[in-house]
């Protein structure tokens, strides 16, 4: 709770500061979104060696597990030319993420004995907290007094980190987590023109990215545990507050003309 406090409390401080100065002449707000990475991944040499001494080595190595993680985030958007007639504009985000829904929705390992690995318990149960950071290149493909539609490539990079208690065969294990992704795809929206101090934006894209797991007990060093990569598919909104140019274009428009 204090972390994300602190964190609030930064995207507070980076609103007021883009709001008082003329260096970040465009558009900035508030934005929220919704996303979903659909990753694979593998185990990496270092844990197979690591467990090699009771599980063959073989077996695991065309394990594959598939993630699904569900990402809430809110944060700070800015856009160079959110309503101006501008062929290109620069785009980024910078939002506290909380996954939600952290799951391996199947994992096909096999079965030593009387241990199942598959009742391992991969799951994390708890949601996972962090940042998330987009950068995006735009270009305008429909630019009027009413809206403006760009689409352009994207970056992303996302940080994600767990601590709960789980049931690992028979015994309860403080397990310590975390998911590191980074990619990129493409971005596209629409900023809808309210007024001359106020867009709407709606938004969304589709990246491909690599993931990263790490997984382990806090008295216990697993080392790295998976990596792989997948798509993300994301939904955005976001309120866009008009500054310098920006907030000129739209007054001197035929649609803001009485």
């Amino acid at each position: 709770m204090m972390r994300s406090k602190s964190f609030l409390a930064m995207v507070t401080a980076l609103v007021l500061g883009l709001s008082s100065t003329s260096a970040f002449a465009g558009g900035w707000g508030p934005y929220f979104s919704w996303g979903r990475d659909d990753p694979s991944a593998g185990f990496p040499d270092e844990f197979l060696d690591r467990v090699d001494d009771f599980v063959p080595r073989d077996l695991l190595e065309d394990a594959d597990l598939d993630f699904t993680i569900d990402h809430l985030t809110f944060g700070v958007v800015y856009d160079s030319a959110p309503s101006r007639a501008s062929t290109i504009n620069y785009r980024g985000t910078l939002g506290f993420d909380i996954a939600i829904n952290s799951e391996i929705d199947s994992v096909d390992l096999p079965q030593i004995g009387e241990i199942d690995l598959n009742d391992v318990g991969l799951d994390m149960d708890e949601s996972g907290y962090g940042f998330t950071t987009t950068h995006t290149l735009g270009f305008g493909l429909v630019q009027t007094e009413l809206l403006k539609w760009w689409v352009g490539p994207g970056l992303r990079f996302n940080f994600n980190y767990y601590s709960y208690e789980q049931d690992v065969l028979g015994f309860t294990a403080d397990i310590e987590a975390a998911n590191l992704v980074i990619g990129g795809g493409l971005d596209t929206g629409v900023n809808l023109h309210l007024s001359p101090n106020l867009s709407l934006s709606l938004g969304g894209g589709f990246h491909w990215n690599a993931f990263g797991y790490v997984m382990g007990d806090q008295d216990i060093d697993f080392g790295a545990l998976a990596w792989g990569d997948g798509p993300f598919y994301f939904i955005q909104v976001a309120a866009l507050f008009h500054t310098g140019p920006d907030k000129d274009a739209w007054a001197a428009s035929p649609a803001a003309q009485p």
